[in-house]
C-alpha cells in the first residue's frame, strides 16, 4: 500500500536535541541535568509558537526513557523511543489542556500520576497549551507539583505564560523559548529543499524566513505549500510575496514615484490595478507603511546593508531604493499621512475610498514654507489669537500710522450692532489648519461651505445630505468643536444643509505651509518666535530710516524661514 503524504513540519520535526534549531540556551540546560542526574519533578516551557516547546518536552522525555538512559544521544529504535516518536507510549502522556481544562481532568490526571511506569524508568505527562487550564483545575494540581510521586515528571507547555497561575509556575523550572532567527531558519529551509529537491532561490526563503514571525514550523508548511511548484521551475520571492499576499517592491516604489511626482491619476490607475488582483485596502496600507518605513530606515541609515537584519529588504531592494534619489523629508511626510489614514481605513465602511484620499492628499501637500512676507497683518492677528487662545475680537490688530476716519465710522458703526467676529475666511483657514486628524481635516475642507461667522456661531453647510450627515458623525463633530474651542472658546458650530442658490463665503488659501507635518512642529516652539518678532520689531525701525520696507520684509522672511527649517530638521533627526 503507498504510504501517505507526510507535510514537511511532521516529517522533519526534531527528534533529537541535535535537530533543535535555534535554542541553545535550552539545549545546554536539559542535557546536563540529564548527564548530572539533576531532574527536576516540573519543567515549564514558554515561547512564541513553533519555536520547539511540545518537541523539546518529547525530546527529552525520550532522553530519560530510552533503554540506553537516561541520555543525550536517545538511541531512536527501541520500544520507549518509537512509542514517544509516534505519541503512542503508555509512560510518556500527552494531554491537550485545551480540551481537558476542568477540575475533572485535573482529578483524573492526579489518578494517573499515583500508578508506576510500566517500561520506562519515569512517568511523564506533557501538557500542552497548560494556560488553557481553569483555576479550580490549577488548584487541583498544586501539591501533586510540589510533591509528585517518584519517578513523575510534568512538562508544561504554553505560548501564554503569563496567564498560568503564579503558584504553579514557582513550583516549575521555567525555559523561555525564543524566536528562531531568520538565518538560522533560512539555513534549516535549504538543507530540507536540498533533500527534497525543491528549487527555490535563497531571496525566496529569506522572504519565508522574515514573514513567519520566528516559528519554523510556519515556514515549513509555508514551503510546504510552495514546494510542489518547485519540482519543475524554481521558486521566486515575488510567488512567496504573492502567496503571502504581499505586494512587490517594484509596484510600491512606483506607487511612492506617482505621489512624489503629484501625478494624481497615475496613482489611482495603479491602485486599481493593485485592488483588481485582490489586495484588500488594509492589507495595501499595511505594506506601503512598512515599505515607506523601511525607505527611510535605508535614507537615513549610514549602512544601508545592516538593514536587511531586521527588514524583509534584499540586497536588490535596497539598491533601488538607493536609486530613486528620494527625499527623505518627504517620504517622511507621507508616512505620517497614510499612518493618520490608516485607522479610518481600518474602521471605514468603505476603506478604498479612504486610501484613495490618503494617496491623493499625500500627492498634494507639497506647499510652499511659510513666508511671513505674502502673510497680511490680519493673518498675523489670526495667528497672534491662536497663540493666546482668545477670541479674535480680543485681539487687538496693529494700527496703522495715520488715522483714516473713514474706518473709524466703519468701527463706530459695528460697535452699535451685535458682535461679529471678522475675517470670516481667515478664521475657518486657521481652524481647518489646527484640526489633528488628517482624514477629518479632509472632509470638512472638501465638503463643508462656509456660510457665515456672526453671534459667536460659526455655520457651514453642506449640499449633500451623505456629507451632512458624516460631517455630524460624533468622531468628526468632536474633533472639530475641540479645534474650535481651543482657538476661539466662544464661538460655536452649527451644520446645515444647503442649496445651490445659498450664499456661501468664498474661501481661498493665500499660503499654506508645505504641509501639515512642519506647520504644526514650526510653531510649537512660542517663545523663539516671540523673540524673532521682537529683534525684528526693533530692526525694522531702525531700518526703516535707511533702507526700503521691503528690504525689512525680506529679512524678516528669512529669518523665520530659517527657523521652519530648523524645527522641520529637528523632526526628521528625531
Amino acid at each position: 500500500m503507498e504510504q501517505s503524504y507526510l507535510p514537511l513540519f511532521r516529517k522533519y520535526r526534531p527528534q533529537s536535541f541535535q535537530d533543535i534549531v535555534g535554542q541553545p540556551s535550552l539545549v545546554k540546560a536539559l542535557t546536563n541535568a540529564i548527564e548530572l542526574n539533576r531532574i527536576a519533578n516540573a519543567y515549564l516551557f514558554c515561547g512564541p509558537r513553533g519555536t520547539g516547546k511540545t518537541s523539546s518536552a518529547r525530546i527529552f522525555a525520550k532522553s530519560l526513557n530510552c533503554e540506553h538512559g537516561p541520555t543525550v544521544n536517545p538511541c531512536q529504535k527501541c520500544a520507549s523511543c518509537v512509542d514517544i516518536t509516534n505519541a503512542s507510549g503508555l509512560d510518556v502522556i500527552e494531554i491537550d489542556a485545551a480540551s481537558n481544562r476542568g477540575i475533572q481532568d485535573a482529578k483524573e490526571l492526579i489518578a494517573q500520576a499515583r500508578y508506576a511506569p510500566i517500561s520506562g524508568k519515569y512517568k511523564i505527562f506533557i501538557i500542552d497549551e497548560v494556560h488553557m487550564l481553569s483555576t479550580d483545575a490549577f488548584n487541583a494540581l498544586l501539591k501533586t507539583f510540589e510533591e509528585p510521586p517518584k519517578n513523575v515528571i510534568f512538562i508544561l507547555a504554553t505560548t501564554e505564560p503569563h496567564k498560568v497561575l503564579e503558584t504553579i509556575v514557582s513550583r516549575c523550572q521555567r525555559f523561555d523559548l525564543r524566536r528562531i532567527t531568520t538565518s538560522d531558519i533560512v539555513k534549516r529551509l535549504r538543507e530540507i529543499s536540498d533533500k527534497e529537491n525543491i528549487k527555490i532561490t535563497d531571496d525566496a526563503l529569506f522572504t519565508i524566513a522574515k514573514n513567519v514571525s520566528g516559528g519554523l514550523r510556519d515556514s515549513l508548511a509555508l514551503l510546504d505549500q510552495v514546494s510542489i511548484l518547485g519540482i519543475k521551475e524554481e521558486i521566486s520571492k515575488d510567488l512567496i510575496e504573492e502567496l503571502l499576499g504581499k505586494i512587490n517592491t517594484d509596484t510600491l516604489c512606483k506607487l511612492l514615484q506617482n505621489i512624489l511626482n503629484q501625478n494624481i491619476e497615475e496613482t489611482l490607475l495603479l491602485v486599481e490595478k493593485i485592488y483588481s488582483k485582490g489586495n484588500e485596502p488594509a492589507n495595501l496600507t499595511e505594506n506601503f507603511i512598512d515599505f515607506l518605513k523601511n525607505t527611510v530606515l535605508v535614507l537615513n541609515s549610514k549602512d544601508p546593508q545592516n538593514i536587511k537584519d531586521f527588514t524583509v529588504l534584499i540586497q536588490e531592494d535596497i539598491e533601488k531604493i538607493q536609486s530613486l534619489n528620494l527625499d527623505k523629508e518627504k517620504v517622511l511626510e507621507i508616512l505620517n499621512i497614510m499612518i493618520e489614514y490608516y485607522k479610518e481605513i481600518k474602521t471605514s465602511t468603505n476603506p478604498y475610498l479612504w486610501f484613495e484620499l490618503a494617496c491623493i492628499f499625500s500627492a498634494k501637500s507639497d506647499m510652499p514654507k511659510i513666508s511671513i512676507k505674502n502673510i497680511e497683518p490680519k493673518t498675523q492677528t489670526i495667528n497672534q489669537a491662536i497663540k493666546l487662545q482668545a477670541p479674535i475680537e480680543e485681539i487687538k490688530p496693529r494700527q496703522p500710522k495715520e488715522a483714516n476716519p473713514e474706518e473709524e465710522n466703519v468701527c463706530a458703526k459695528s460697535e452699535e450692532k451685535e458682535p461679529v467676529l471678522q475675517d470670516s475666511a481667515e478664521i475657518w483657514l486657521n481652524i481647518l489648519s489646527k484640526i489633528s486628524s488628517l482624514p477629518t481635516k479632509a472632509l470638512y475642507s472638501g465638503t463643508a461651505k462656509l456660510v457665515k461667522i456672526e453671534n459667536n456661531k460659526i455655520t457651514l453647510g453642506f449640499t449633500h445630505d451623505n456629507a451632512l450627515n458624516q460631517a455630524k458623525a460624533p468622531n468628526r463633530l468632536s474633533i472639530l468643536e475641540n479645534t474650535i474651542k481651543s482657538l476661539y472658546p466662544n464661538l460655536t458650530v452649527e451644520l446645515i444643509k444647503i442649496s445651490h442658490d445659498t450664499k456661501v463665503i468664498e474661501v481661498k488659501p493665500k499660503v499654506q505651509p508645505k504641509s501639515q507635518y512642519q506647520a504644526q512642529n514650526a510653531y510649537q516652539n512660542t517663545s523663539e518666535l516671540k523673540n524673532i518678532q521682537s529683534e525684528e520689531k526693533s530692526s525694522q525701525q531702525n531700518e526703516e530710516q535707511k533702507q526700503p520696507v521691503q528690504k525689512t520684509k525680506k529679512d524678516y522672511s528669512a529669518k523665520v524661514q530659517d527657523m521652519i527649517e530648523q524645527f522641520s530638521g529637528k523632526i526628521i533627526e528625531d
